[in-house]
């Protein structure tokens, strides 16, 4: 199984990567591909308003896509700017329209079935208990639009205090459910 993972943070040896990263280190364990894309390398941009509907740039997302559609596993990792994914999460999952029933059975159809969901957020917020809104959020957005199943979520807080690299058990919870996958 082909498992995709997506960095959408800044650093690509931030917290944020560190997550995405072992998590993709169990799955190859596991004997799955793995691919990585940091979207800070590339040039993602918005959904433009064309004659019949929406028009879909030729940037960086075109480079992800025969991964999306050859995909078995997702995993999706951002760091929670102001109360929310970071943007650069939130223009990949608005890019994700272009697989949506609402532009054509025809585009819906390039999306593969049964792919499970991995999260991954951090936040420098030193408090376990915030942001279950946005991991709801994401997740939901994940099993409405594009029927993925949810696999799992790792939660960093407080990574301005704790980093992420020196976090051992959610490391190893990370490599674990890469492995799960």
């Amino acid at each position: 199984m082909k498992v995709l993972g997506i960095v959408a943070g800044p650093r690509k040896t931030g917290h944020t990567a560190r997550l995405v990263e072992e998590t993709l280190k169990g799955a190859e364990e596991a004997g799955h591909e793995v691919v990585i894309y940091y979207l800070s390398d590339l040039e993602i941009k918005p959904l433009d308003e064309g004659e019949n509907g929406y028009s879909y740039p030729d940037d960086g997302f075109n480079e992800i896509m025969p991964h999306i559609e050859s995909m078995g596993a997702l995993v999706l990792g951002t760091p929670i700017y102001y109360d929310h994914v970071s943007s650069r999460a939130k223009l990949f999952i608005d890019r994700f329209y272009y697989y949506s029933k609402s532009h054509g059975d025809e585009y819906r159809e390039k999306f593969p079935d049964g792919v499970k969901f991995v999260n991954a957020v951090t936040c420098g917020w030193d408090r376990a208990d915030v942001y279950g809104e946005v991991v709801k959020w994401l997740n939901g957005r994940m099993t409405n639009y594009w029927k993925m199943s949810i696999h799992g979520s790792l939660k960093a807080h407080g990574t301005g205090s704790h980093p992420v690299k020196n976090n051992e058990e959610l490391l190893k919870r990370a490599r674990e459910l890469g492995k799960s996958l």
